[in-house]
C-alpha cells in the first residue's frame, strides 16, 4: 500500500505526462521521417526534468533575498497575482521575473543545448536542435506541472483541478515548448554556421529570455488574456520553421561541420578542411524504420556486384 502522498506524486505525475506525451506524439512519434533517434529525445526529456532542480532551488533563494528587497514582490514569487497600485507594483516583479525567473531558467536551457549540439556528432541538422530543445522543454513542464498538481492535491482544491490541468497543458506546456523549440533550432544554426555563428547565439538566448520574462510578468499582474496572445508569434514561428526544408539540410557528417550544407538526396559534400565527403541517407527521414532494411539491401547488392565484377 502506497502512502497518500506517494500516490498524489504519481497521479500528479501522471496528469503532467499527458500533455507532454501528446505533444511528442504530434511532432515525433507519428512521424515517419524522424531525424534522431528515441533515445536522444527520451534523454533531452529527462535532461528537462532534472533542470527543474538547480532552476527551482536558484528562484527559491532569490525569494529569500527578496523578502528583504520587496516582500511584494517574494508574494509574487510564492504564486500571488499582483494589485496594479504603483509603479513599484510592475518595476520590482519586472526585475525578478526577468533578472531571476527567465534568467535561470532559460539560461540553464542554453547552456545544455549549447553544450549538446556543440559536442554531439549525431545531431546534424537544425530540424535536430529543434527536436531537442522541445523535448527538453516538455521535460521541465512535466515536472513543474506536477509540482503544480501535487500542490492541488495536498490543498485540497479540487473544485479548479480541471481548470488548473487545461491551463498548464494549453498555456503553460506550449510556452516551454515555444521557448526551448526556437532555442535549439537557433543554436543549431549558429552551431553550424562555422564563421557567423554569434548572430545565431545571441537571439537563441534573448528571444525566449525576453518572451518568457514577459509571459510570467503578464500572468502575475492579471494579463492572462495578453500572456498568451505573446506565445502566438513564437508558436507560429516555430511551426513553420519544423515544415522548412532547409532545416532538414544535412550540415555536419562523422562529427564534422560541412563548409557547405549538404541538401536532401546529395551525395557528397567539402568539409571544412575542403576535402570532400559522403553524406548520410539524407534528410531527416535517415531514422526512418524502412531505411534501415533498405540500407541493408544496398549493401548486399553492392557486395554481390563487388564479387562478380
Amino acid at each position: 500500500m502506497l502512502p497518500p502522498g506517494v500516490a498524489l506524486g504519481i497521479i500528479a505525475f501522471l496528469l503532467s505526462l499527458l500533455p507532454a506525451g501528446f505533444f511528442i506524439w504530434l511532432l515525433y512519434l507519428r512521424r515517419q521521417d524522424r531525424s534522431v533517434k528515441a533515445s536522444m529525445v527520451t534523454t533531452a526529456f529527462a535532461l528537462g526534468l532534472l533542470l527543474v532542480v538547480p532552476a527551482f532551488a536558484l528562484e527559491d533563494w532569490s525569494e529569500q533575498l527578496w523578502r528583504y528587497l520587496s516582500p511584494e514582490t517574494a508574494h509574487y514569487f510564492a504564486g500571488a497575482i499582483l494589485p496594479l497600485q504603483g509603479l513599484s507594483n510592475i518595476l520590482w516583479p519586472a526585475i525578478g521575473t526577468f533578472l531571476v525567473v527567465a534568467t535561470v531558467e532559460e539560461g540553464l536551457r542554453y547552456i545544455v543545448l549549447r553544450v549538446w549540439i556543440q559536442k554531439s556528432k549525431r545531431i546534424d541538422q537544425v530540424f535536430d536542435g529543434a527536436l531537442l530543445g522541445l523535448a527538453i522543454g516538455l521535460g521541465f513542464a512535466t515536472l513543474e506541472n506536477t509540482i503544480y498538481f501535487l500542490n492541488l492535491f495536498q490543498s485540497g482544491s479540487y473544485d479548479t483541478l480541471v481548470f488548473v490541468f487545461f491551463l498548464r497543458f494549453l498555456i503553460s506546456t506550449l510556452a516551454h515548448v515555444s521557448f526551448s523549440g526556437l532555442m535549439g533550432a537557433l543554436v543549431a544554426r549558429g552551431v553550424f554556421d562555422v564563421y557567423r555563428g554569434a548572430r545565431y547565439f545571441w537571439p537563441a538566448f534573448l528571444i525566449p529570455w525576453f518572451v518568457h520574462g514577459l509571459y510570467d510578468l503578464l500572468l502575475g499582474i492579471n494579463f492572462s488574456l495578453y500572456a498568451v496572445l505573446v506565445l502566438v508569434p513564437g508558436l507560429v514561428v516555430f511551426i513553420m520553421w519544423t515544415q522548412r526544408r532547409e532545416f532538414t539540410i544535412i550540415h555536419r557528417q562523422d562529427g564534422q561541420i560541412l563548409a557547405s550544407a549538404l541538401p536532401s538526396g546529395s551525395t557528397e559534400g567539402a568539409g571544412v578542411d575542403g576535402q570532400s565527403s559522403e553524406s548520410p541517407n539524407a534528410s531527416r527521414n535517415k531514422e526512418a524504420p524502412w531505411l534501415r532494411y533498405s540500407r541493408y539491401v544496398r549493401k548486399r547488392r553492392d557486395t554481390i556486384d563487388g564479387n562478380e565484377s
